[in-house]
């Protein structure tokens, strides 16, 4: 292991869909479901099924530490609780319509990878088999590297990590979602999955996005001479700084070189150095070749899907045509029981009419039967003789001081009234009461004369009335017939249609 050069740096990818966290994730901690670890195993040869349980899950608990995570909800759950806290609202991006791509929105996701230094590693050689494009062996197989100490290995991610929340994630400790140390492929590594956001200074308590400052150009990151630095220049400064402090850590890290600029004599350092960079590139050729069978089975399955939807638009066009025809006749079936509903109403309101004015004329008619009656019986009345006044009068006396005596209880009133009744029947049987009876009886004929006239009014008003209610009939059931016919026909018609 004395010729294995030691190198740090990491690879970071960046999203913008919060929504493809869970399937960063679904790889990222794979060794947590056993359907997920079928699944990348048959994506990804390079994956030791056996060593899944190797792989260590960790999930950020709300405090700036991580704990092992024992579902990758849980990681999900707190980037929604970092993404309330934004002061702002995650703009989505758009398509543009020249180039076919997304543009714009923001940057909500990253995605760190951090390998273990071979100088940590040990080498089982020929453990995987080489393939050629076509996905077939070559022959030829290539190494694999574990950790020559688990325990040692988490301690250099752990370092490693520090520093990437110090120098490199804008939001620092908090700002990491979760990680997953893995043992189980070509070679142990780190997967960070972290946001882009860090606290807002203008708005306490809430975030912000970083991603421009912490890996684009941004106006207030500029470099040691006042210049705006670029995105590829940060990069630069973060790599640097991840292996000075690494080493600084006293880990077997060196900064890279170039093997051919070392010492020709050093011949066993030189071919070790240009074995470890063809490795990795066999690695990266057995990498692109599983993405190339991943990406034609993506277009197989595109294909399929396509023609499904056609499939499927088909099949709607159909139902839609086919519920536009059910409703149709939905509707002319509501519209004829609609009509016959309505006739059906019709003829009952007719006979409630008609069975109204049949009422309205006979009360008419009693009325005026009992007018005539009435009017008969006053002209029939004569007046009364002046002993039959006399003893009416008499008579009417006893009566009223009776009836007036029985609701009082004051003997001063019962006495008053005793008293009056005494008088007016003393006038009654005088002769004062003949004067009085014949001076009244001008005005009486007078009266009996006005109230005859006014009940012949209401005779003849009465009658008239009669024959108005009798007369209103007809035209009523000349209205409501032909309504009749024509409702009927029209049922009639619509049935046989």
């Amino acid at each position: 292991m004395g010729n294995v050069v030691g190198r740090t740096g990491f690879h970071v990818t960046h999203e913008k869909s919060v929504k493809k966290r869970g399937a960063i994730l679904d790889e990222m901690m794979r060794e947590l479901k056993d359907e997920s670890i079928e699944r990348w195993a048959q994506r990804n040869p390079s994956i030791v099924v056996e060593d899944e349980g190797l792989n260590r899950a960790y999930v950020n608990n709300g405090d700036g530490r991580l704990v092992p995570c024992k579902d990758p909800k849980e990681v999900l759950a707190y980037g929604q609780q970092r993404l309330a806290k934004l002061s702002t609202p995650v703009k989505e991006p758009k398509l543009d319509p020249v180039t076919g791509k997304e543009k714009g929105g923001t940057t909500t996701s990253s995605m760190f990878v951090l390998h273990l230094p071979k100088s940590l590693c040990e080498e089982v050689k020929d453990f995987y088999p080489v393939f050629d494009e076509d996905g077939n062996e070559t022959g030829q197989r290539r190494s694999r590297w574990v950790a020559r100490d688990r325990k040692e290995a988490i301690r250099y991610f752990n370092d490693a990590l520090k520093y990437l929340a110090k120098e490199v994630i804008p939001g620092g400790w908090d700002a990491i979602l979760g990680a997953d140390i893995q043992f189980s492929e070509s070679t142990p590594h780190i997967q960070v999955l972290a946001d882009t956001f860090a606290p807002d200074p203008k708005h306490p308590g809430q975030l912000r996005t970083e991603f421009s400052r912490a890996y684009g150009s941004h106006r207030s990151v500029r470099d040691d001479k006042g210049r705006q630095m670029s995105g590829q220049a940060k990069f630069r400064r973060y790599h640097d700084g991840l292996k000075q402090y690494m080493i600084e850590r006293g880990w077997p890290v060196e900064r890279d070189v170039d093997p051919l600029r070392h010492d020709k004599t050093a011949t066993k350092d030189m071919y070790g150095a240009m074995m470890d960079k063809q490795r990795a590139l066999d690695e990266h050729e057995q990498n692109l070749a599983v993405e190339r069978r991943e990406i034609d089975e993506s277009d197989k399955r595109l294909d399929d899907q396509w023609e499904r939807l056609e499939l499927t638009r088909n099949e709607l066009k159909l139902e839609r045509e086919q519920l536009q025809k059910d409703k149709q006749k939905a509707l002319e079936a509501a519209r004829t029981q609609g009509y016959a509903k309505g006739l059906a109403e019709g003829r009952a309101d007719v006979g409630r009419l008609q069975q109204a004015a049949r009422e309205r004329v006979l009360k008419a008619e009693t009325v005026a039967q009992e007018a005539m009656q009435h009017l008969t019986n006053v002209q029939a009345t004569r007046p009364l003789s002046g002993e039959q006044a006399r003893t009416f009068f008499a008579n009417g006396v006893q009566m009223l001081a009776a009836t007036l005596a029985k609701s009082v209880d004051d003997p001063a009133m019962k006495a008053l009234i005793e008293a009056k009744r005494e008088a007016y029947s003393t006038f009654a049987w005088s002769s004062d009461f003949t004067k009085y009876a014949t001076s009244n009886k001008d005005h009486v004929a007078d009266s009996r004369t006005r109230n005859l006239d006014l009940l012949q009014r209401n005779q003849r008003r009465a009658e008239r009335h009669v024959r108005e209610v009798a007369e209103s009939l007809n035209p009523l059931m000349d209205i409501i017939r032909p309504m009749l016919i024509s409702g009927t026909a029209f049922l009639r018609l619509r049935t046989n249609r």
